[in-house]
């Protein structure tokens, strides 16, 4: 498929495999959906190649591979890793029946350090002269399939270090054999920069006459500088770069993707990827493809540089005055082009009367109001919340402190009950519900029962029920996430629980400035059903007061109002 030479290609162009899908990492299975997913957020973003295990009578890579070649539609190329198992012959039949025909690519595994060879911690013993020997047999048997093939040069940095000579004429074996990409590869993760960058620029002299190889890096992240290595075997003239979505892997995992990627494109200018946007645009989907392999995994990715969900955030004051006038004093890239967003804390009066203006809320005493939020605040963090990732709260608390308390709706009372035997359980809850006076129309009162997979689930349908026939904007609601923590686990099952809940309003359609789609609410209790009633109850009032179209709960008069609905900003 693609042949990219040492000397003709530009300095400033790189090839990515992605390993995501062949990397195993502990505890990890993906199922075919999740990797098909996968793979065509990888195709969409344009990674060149996109690499899997062979599927050796394994269902669940058949029906992946099957699956692929509709996905790919030659904008990625797959390829499929043969396993050190398997017993490589002179004839290609032995290797072809490990993937389809369409699949023109495969890798394999050589070892280019002499210890790990003939010392006695490995179980492989085997003599250097030998280990060429097999080689050589081994790549024969591979080059007769026809297909393309890349050579992973295992423990390569290990090796290079300890007999250069001996790393050197694996790699030259390899050359000798067809192999269009040469991969060295830190498979410890023990190497520094300098190690490998040195060691790349002998590399890459050495075979600069080679018109038909390609020379690549692979890292682990065994000593947190997989990123660090792969970024600096770049400069030091690889052409091939290959990493994992969120640093995937064994062990500590490998490079992740979604920082070299970054780095590469928007940091040092290289072209990494099949795509012809503007570079500032090609990493869009970075976060939603992080997001996928993180929900995917059950890895909580939300701290990782450019695409977690606080690589952007900011809690200290002098850092959110400094970023809201000058973003690049804190931040390396404009968040926008990874898909992410900035966030900024709330623990400072002016931050408070930050938000006030963005909701368009104004009063006299808005530096007073703007203390006693903040006080509340700190009151309600000392008993577990957290507003950082959860402003409509803080919204409806600033609204609540300026003494005017809207209440669209109020649960009067809620139970629920739940029945289970060996093979099969119910849960059902029943809410009762008044609806405030308003337009002449005097309160009503609404009970409601449901149905659920759980006590919230089941409350959650019970509430809709009660409000969607007053509130008929509430129908295309929809809770976007769930979640619930332990605050104090000292106190054990007697735990403080902290919930936080997540909205989306896909029917919404502001004029003016519009706000962001979703919003979140968060709540503590000592009771979890409490906790999470009381988010969801936040969640609904706050569409109600904040984003409903038809303005039924005003806001005060002395207000400038929501800028959405409004010209004029306090």
């Amino acid at each position: 498929m693609r042949s990219t030479s040492l000397s003709s290609k530009s300095a400033k162009k790189v090839e990515i495999l992605d390993a995501t899908l062949r990397e195993r990492t502990f505890g990890v299975s993906f199922s075919v959906g999740e990797k098909v997913s996968i793979a065509s957020l990888l195709c969409a973003l344009g990674v060149s190649f996109i690499e899997s295990p062979a599927p050796d009578g394994n269902p669940n890579e058949i029906e992946y591979l099957k699956q692929a070649q509709a996905i790919l539609r030659g904008r990625s190329d797959p390829v499929v890793f043969l396993p050190e198992s398997h017993s490589f012959t002179s004839s290609s039949n032995s290797i072809v029946g490990f993937f389809p025909d369409w699949v023109k690519n495969v890798s394999l595994r050589v070892n280019c350090w002499q210890s790990h060879l003939t010392e006695g911690f490995s179980h492989r013993k085997i003599q250097p002269e030998e280990n060429l020997r097999n080689l050589k047999s081994k790549l024969s048997a591979v080059k007769s399939t026809g297909k393309s093939f890349f050579v992973y040069a295992q423990h390569f940095f290990d090796g290079f270090f300890e007999d250069t000579s001996y790393a050197i004429s694996v790699l030259e074996m390899a050359a000798d054999e067809g192999a269009s990409r040469i991969v060295l590869c830190d498979s410890r993760g023990i190497s520094f920069p300098e190690q490998v960058s040195k060691a790349v620029k002998l590399v890459n002299s050495h075979f600069s006459s080679r018109d038909n190889i390609t020379l690549g890096i692979h890292c682990h992240n065994d000593l947190g500088l997989a990123v660090a290595n792969t970024i600096s075997a770049v400069q030091a003239g690889a052409k091939h770069v290959q990493g994992t979505v969120n640093g995937m892997g064994e062990r500590s995992g490998n490079a992740d993707l979604c920082q070299v990627l970054p780095i590469l494109t928007l940091k040092l200018g290289y072209d990494a990827l099949n795509s012809l946007v503007p570079k500032e645009q090609q990493l869009l989907s970075l976060k939603t493809l992080s997001e996928k392999v993180a929900e995917a995994s059950g890895l909580d990715e939300r701290r990782r540089p450019f695409v977690g969900i606080t690589a952007f955030a900011h809690s200290d004051t002098a850092h959110i005055a400094d970023v809201t006038k000058s973003p690049e004093s804190y931040e390396v890239v404009n968040p926008a082009q990874v898909g992410n967003s900035r966030l900024l804390g709330v623990d400072d009066a002016s931050l408070i009367l930050n938000e006030m203006w963005e909701l368009g809320l104004y009063t006299k005493e808005r530096e007073d109001i703007a203390k006693k939020v903040l006080l509340r605040i700190r009151e309600l963090e000392a008993f577990g919340c957290k507003f950082e990732n959860a402003k409509a709260s803080l919204h409806l608390l600033i609204l609540d402190s300026l003494g005017f308390t809207i209440s669209p709706f109020q649960v009067r009372k809620w139970e629920t009950s739940t029945s289970r035997t060996m093979n099969d359980s119910s849960v059902n809850a029943t809410i009762e519900v008044s609806i405030a006076e308003h337009e002449g129309r005097s309160e009503q009162i609404v009970t409601a029962t449901a149905k659920g997979v759980g006590p919230i689930h089941a409350i959650d349908l019970a509430l809709r029920k009660c409000l969607e026939q007053e509130f008929s904007e509430l129908k295309h609601l929809r809770l976007i996430s769930y979640s619930l923590n332990i605050v104090d686990s000292l106190s054990g099952t007697a735990a403080t629980a902290r919930a936080r809940t997540e909205f989306s309003d896909e029917a919404v359609a502001f004029t003016g400035t519009s706000p962001s789609t979703t919003w979140a609410t968060t709540s503590v209790s000592e009771d979890v059903l409490d906790a999470s009633i009381k988010a969801l109850i936040d969640g609904y009032r706050y569409k109600l007061i904040f984003r409903s179209q038809s303005e039924k709960y005003t806001l005060p008069d002395w207000r400038v109002a929501l800028s959405w609905r409004y010209s004029e900003r306090c």
